[in-house]
């Protein structure tokens, strides 16, 4: 199983917006929540990027790595207070780990995962996490997905037989990341902490939140599908 973090496993979206807009609005430009929407799930520099060039800013790669560096730092601060978990994340992790491998598929940095996953208790539930340093494409290109897949396959010890896309159920709540779960030929289950059912609706399945998914109820329904 392959989790992304932000928004999927806590509520921290409306932290990244409100340290992005403040950024940008020292750039002069003002990002309404209807314009972070379309941003969410991208890597900060594509993020920033973006927002830069539909502003008519310059978006030079200096420009965008001194306005990531700022919007983080506004993050980190606003973390610091906790996390606020989705509802029934870390009992699911907990049961799922039990049985499966897990990994984290995330744009976020490693540090700010890292927080994420000590605050809610679960970081080993992972074997494996691929953040923002690990892929030069983020979502919703394949790319973190596949490398997540990659970890596990390499980690000690190694599934046998080594697993491949279809043995792969993802968990993400942006259109960007269900994107980039189709992309990468795997199944997908998307929450609805951030986005409504209908923008979600190339997911597999969708859910409130973790309390409204049975564990085994939702493998069986995948075991099902993939025969």
């Amino acid at each position: 199983m392959l989790f992304d973090c932000d928004g999927t496993l806590v509520d921290n979206e409306p932290l990244h917006f409100r340290a992005l807009a403040g950024v940008l609005l020292a750039e002069g430009i003002r990002l309404g929540h209807a314009e972070y929407q379309g941003l969410t799930g991208l890597p900060d520099p594509d993020a920033v990027r973006t927002a830069l060039e539909r502003g008519g800013r310059p978006a030079g790669d200096e420009r965008v790595a001194a306005l990531v560096a700022a919007k983080r730092a506004a993050y980190r601060e606003s973390l610091a207070a906790g996390v606020m978990p989705v509802p029934g994340a870390a009992e699911f992790l907990r049961k799922a780990s039990a049985t499966y491998l897990l990994a984290l598929a995330s744009g976020a940095w490693r540090e700010e995962a890292e927080t994420v996953l000590a605050g809610l208790g679960v970081r080993d539930c992972f074997r494996a996490l691929v953040t923002q340093e690990d892929c030069a494409k983020g979502k919703p290109a394949p790319d973190p997905f596949l490398a997540a897949l990659g970890a596990l396959n390499a980690s000690s010890p190694a599934p046998s037989p080594p697993l491949g896309p279809r043995d792969c159920l993802v968990f993400e709540d942006s259109p960007h990341g269900v994107a980039a779960a189709r992309a990468a030929g795997m199944r997908c289950v998307a929450l609805t902490t951030s986005h409504t059912a209908e923008g979600l609706r190339d997911a597999d399945l969708v859910a409130a939140h973790y309390l409204a998914l049975d564990l085994r109820r939702i493998t069986a329904f995948f075991d099902r599908r993939a025969r």
